[in-house]
């Protein structure tokens, strides 16, 4: 726990999501003030609302850099509410692929602490292409980094 007037528990997710956006599998830094080993999961997903869970645990030394620096690629999955072709407006510099499953469009980009979402979007509002947030459908769908054999995004 932190110190201080009100203690919290020492937690970070990264990078952020703003809100509405809805993630798959995200990763988490979780402070402990003792050892611990995988017995830990069982218990805290027992704690957990209904939903989510703790898949696995990474034991990272005390040196390791946080998980901002460690989650070098994104892959999001998003579609428009009113059928808007999207590949244009998410293929830039940060984007590695961009291609449809379906109506959704499958993209993977580099660095997402640098490239948030909201880098997609806000252009797209600020020249009337769409109204708002409302009329996109995103979701994280991994974080970590991209393995091109697998054409997957994974938290090693």
């Amino acid at each position: 726990m932190t110190q201080g007037f009100s203690p919290r528990a020492k937690i970070s997710f990264a990078p952020e999501l703003p809100a509405g956006v809805v993630a798959l599998a995200e990763a988490v830094d979780m402070y402990f003030d003792e050892a611990v080993d995988d017995s830990i999961i069982p218990r805290m997903n027992d704690a957990l609302p209904e939903g989510f869970n703790i898949s696995r645990a990474i034991y990272p030394g005390e040196d390791s850099p946080s998980l901002g620096k460690l989650c070098t690629h994104a892959e999001y999955l998003v579609r428009s509410v009113n059928g808007l072709d999207l590949k244009n407006y998410f293929t830039n510099l940060s984007t590695i692929k961009a291609d449809y499953i379906n109506d959704w469009l499958r993209f993977i980009i580099k660095d997402p602490a640098q490239n948030p979402i909201g880098g997609f979007i806000k252009p797209m509002i600020k020249e009337n292409i769409i109204a708002g947030w409302h009329e996109i459908n995103i979701v994280r769908a991994a974080i970590g980094h991209y393995d091109e054999i697998s054409d997957a995004v994974k938290m090693s």
